[in-house]
């Protein structure tokens, strides 16, 4: 098991780093969260969830609620994070599976980062047509986002969200629920990475002065 206590400690570092840097919360979102973060989730909690739904969260994952905090001031009381930051734990799960989540988050990803528009559109095309039936359209949506679970809002339709199976397991995708684009993985190798990426993007510099602040989404 990885021992992410180093990396946990820079990130409470950097945390304060990035408010003290970005005092005018010039970056996207900055100006809702403030760079807050809530209480860290208890042990108990998380396993209690984790029995409900029949899953096991990521370490990374688990070590930031454990350790940095969960909920905050922002949108849907969301923590300092990317854009709007980061949800509760275990709140807005049906931002991308609609029904029976308990059912589909324990599945497989079946999402990866070589999914081109054109293979895109093929899965999606099915959700736009006139006859589909809503059994159909349930299917169809908890096989394109099961074993995901949602972080955070970008705004619009726009998400974050943590892979919690299969070989992408811990890393983080940006979504369109609209399905309008395709899923565009992190190319950090998990949720903490990305997360202290976040924080060091600001302390440098990067994401105040770029406008606007699109972090997770480099430039083609």
């Amino acid at each position: 098991m990885t021992n992410y206590t180093p990396q946990i400690h820079r990130i409470k570092n950097k945390l304060l780093q990035a408010k003290e840097k970005d005092e005018l919360f010039k970056v996207f979102g900055a100006g809702s969260h403030k760079y807050e973060i809530n209480a860290p989730t208890s042990i108990m909690e998380i396993d209690a969830f984790e029995r409900h739904y029949g899953i096991r969260l990521p370490e990374c994952y688990k070590s930031f609620l454990l350790h940095i905090g969960s909920g905050g001031r922002s949108y849907l009381n969301s923590g300092a994070g990317p854009f709007f930051g980061i949800y509760p734990f275990g709140e807005n799960l049906n931002d991308l599976i609609h029904n029976n989540v308990k059912k589909h988050l324990k599945k497989e990803c079946t999402l990866h980062p070589r999914i081109t528009e054109t293979h895109w559109d093929e899965l999606t095309d099915p959700f736009y047509e006139d006859d589909i039936s809503d059994k159909d359209y349930e299917e169809l949506n908890a096989t394109l986002y099961g074993g995901i679970l949602p972080l955070g809002s970008q705004g619009c339709s726009f998400i974050h969200a943590l892979v919690l199976n299969g070989p992408y397991r811990g890393m983080v995708i940006n979504l369109d629920r609209g399905e309008l684009s395709p899923p565009k993985f992190s190319e950090d190798q998990n949720f903490l990475y990305w997360y202290e990426r976040w924080l060091d993007e600001i302390i440098s510099g990067k994401l105040i002065t770029t406008s606007p602040s699109w972090f997770g989404y480099p430039k083609k």
